[in-house]
């Protein structure tokens, strides 16, 4: 069991790195190789993760500013993950179950499908201060 958690945490984070260097390397607004939002291209409209691609590469860029024009989202969402991205790696080193509390609390997941629903119609919006949650194509 330990063999295969350690051999999913090191495939894990070799695909992380990966994947940070094609969108480090690779602009996602220039070049067709990135998928693109099925829900944006029938509708026009964006969804919540409509623009996070860009701001990925945006921040592995250090371009703070762009990125939260992409997705503001996903930008006030990385210090949440990154809590939890720790605790699960505590708990992994630890080699037992470390929580953090707020992540598992039961009306956690609610509140951030409200945020979420939120955001998708607000920056659908056409209308300033609106458009500028707008992923920005």
């Amino acid at each position: 069991m330990l063999y295969k958690r350690s051999l999913y945490f090191a495939l894990g984070f070799v695909a992380a790195i990966a994947l940070a260097i094609v969108y480090y390397k690779y602009n996602p607004a220039k070049y067709g190789l990135f998928p693109q939002c099925p829900f944006h291209k029938l509708t026009g409209l964006d969804c919540p993760g409509c623009g996070s691609q860009r701001a990925l590469h945006a921040l592995l860029h250090l371009d703070f500013k762009a990125a939260a024009g992409y997705n503001l989202l996903m930008i006030i969402s990385i210090p949440f993950l990154s809590v939890h991205f720790f605790y699960k790696l505590k708990s992994f080193f630890l080699k037992r179950e470390v929580r953090w509390a707020v992540i598992y609390h039961p009306i956690t997941p609610k509140i951030i499908f409200v945020l979420v629903i939120v955001f998708w119609i607000t920056r659908n919006i056409p209308a300033t201060p609106f458009s500028y949650l707008a992923a920005g194509h």
